[in-house]
């Protein structure tokens, strides 16, 4: 099975980072305006169970997804599962590391299967790294960015 991972650094206290992540606002924020990702809906905190809608556009489709929050182990560790969408399989785990300088690494680990029919000729393995390569390029640019904005 195909997987990704994306690390980032951050100079704050895990406890921060699982805050900043479990509220779906702020995750909305960090997706590129021109990634065809719109949002139908998410609670205001995630929990255990909590279910996330959102229509995303892209490889000339336009598809539902609804994911849900598998595990929540605060504050180290959330994971979104598919269960209905674009991918025969599709689960995202975010994970914060601390480190003894006060600081953490959170990490962006995702294992899918594309899709399969014709619709896995256009979407393919190669181009699905390479579409999350550059969001969480973008992502971890970004939520840089807001936690360091004072609240």
């Amino acid at each position: 099975m195909p997987e990704f991972e994306s690390r980032v650094t951050l100079p704050h206290k895990a406890e921060e980072v699982f805050d900043f992540l479990i509220r779906p606002a702020h995750l909305l924020q960090l997706i590129p305006p021109d990634a065809g990702m719109e949002v139908l809906n998410v609670p205001e905190v995630l929990e255990l169970g909590s279910r996330l809608e959102f229509k995303i556009t892209g490889f000339g489709q336009t598809l539902k997804l609804r994911h849900e929050v598998t595990e929540l182990i605060a504050p180290t560790k959330m994971t979104e599962t598919q269960l209905f969408g674009l991918f025969k399989t599709w689960t995202h785990e975010h994970v914060i590391e601390p480190d003894s300088d006060g600081h953490v690494t959170l990490i962006d680990r995702i294992e899918f299967q594309p899709p399969g029919g014709l619709l896995g000729f256009v979407i393919t393995k190669g181009k699905v790294l390479e579409q999350l390569d550059w969001v969480f390029d973008q992502r971890n640019q970004q939520i840089r960015k807001m936690l360091e904005r004072p609240t």
